[in-house]
């Protein structure tokens, strides 16, 4: 099997013996692991991270009780999910309620307890087997983009303060439209009365001759069901990271076209980090 056509994981166990065994497992089932160049195990979260920035996995199987580090499985995890669109098996000694909530809280894929010894390594390949037709399904209607129903308005003249436009809005009915992700270049929170539908309300501003849409949602709902070029930059915006076309001084500011967008301080972590690995993908 070409090394192109074969599905990327991360394995992150800091038990040397059972690390070795799921990489000889995952290898003959046809995955290329993702591995540290020096060829020691990848047993802790800033290796995992270090190693994901430069190959994006399509599986990630996590030790949630990793003991190198400050960070463990479930941290883990939680950037994986907010950074990538990954399939994450989560491994563990203890059926413990509190491992078990804090699993369901980031929506973990799969969660495997290590009662037996060796690992049931073919219950992890059936839970993983189970789940990826439909993640990968879901993961492919990502790509291009989505229906929405919303309200199309012209953009040309908008307010020159990115935070309070003031577009004509249509009086025509909400239709449903297929949306391209690539045609969104931001999207801002929009709550007026002339859109007849009082509070809650997005524009997404688009590069497609004048056209923008309101959609009746809110930011932090419609986040999280955008790809991962889509980056949140404070309370009301959201910028496609695939339309920025220059960065001011520090690594806070950014630019679409004249237009400039800071990154807020609650959000500044995520979206750096988001934006970093972008970056390198673009590279």
């Amino acid at each position: 099997m070409d090394f192109l056509s074969k599905k990327k994981i991360i394995i992150v166990e800091d038990r040397y013996i059972l690390y070795e065994e799921l990489v000889a497992f995952f290898e003959e089932k046809g995955y290329y692991v993702i591995k540290n160049p020096s060829g020691r195990p990848v047993d802790n979260y800033d290796d995992a991270v270090s190693l994901m920035r430069k190959e994006a996995p399509d599986v990630a199987v996590l030790d949630i009780e990793l003991k190198k580090g400050s960070k463990d499985g479930i941290e883990l995890s939680a950037y994986i999910k907010a950074n990538y669109s990954t399939l994450i098996v989560i491994l563990t000694d203890h059926d413990s309620y509190e491992n078990l909530e804090r699993a369901k809280y980031l929506i973990a894929d799969g969660f495997i307890i290590k009662e037996d010894k060796p690992l049931n390594k073919r219950q992890l390949w059936a839970t993983i087997n189970l789940v990826l037709p439909k993640f990968e399904m879901k993961k492919k209607q990502k790509t291009l983009g989505s229906f929405f129903k919303v309200k199309e308005i012209d953009i040309k003249n908008l307010s020159s303060s990115y935070k309070e436009p003031k577009p004509e809005v249509s009086s025509a009915i909400d239709l449903e439209t297929f949306i391209k992700w690539e045609c969104i270049t931001y999207i801002l929170s929009y709550n007026s009365k002339q859109v007849e539908k009082g509070n809650n309300n997005v524009l997404m501003y688009t590069n497609l001759q004048n056209k923008g849409y309101i959609y009746r949602t809110t930011i932090g709902s419609l986040i999280e069901h955008l790809p991962d070029n889509f980056v949140r930059f404070d309370q009301s915006t959201i910028v496609n990271a695939y339309h920025i076309t220059a960065r001011g001084k520090g690594n806070s500011l950014y630019y679409i076209g004249s237009r400039s967008f800071k990154i807020s301080d609650t959000y500044k972590t995520e979206a750096i980090e988001k934006l970093e690995i972008l970056i390198l993908k673009e590279a």
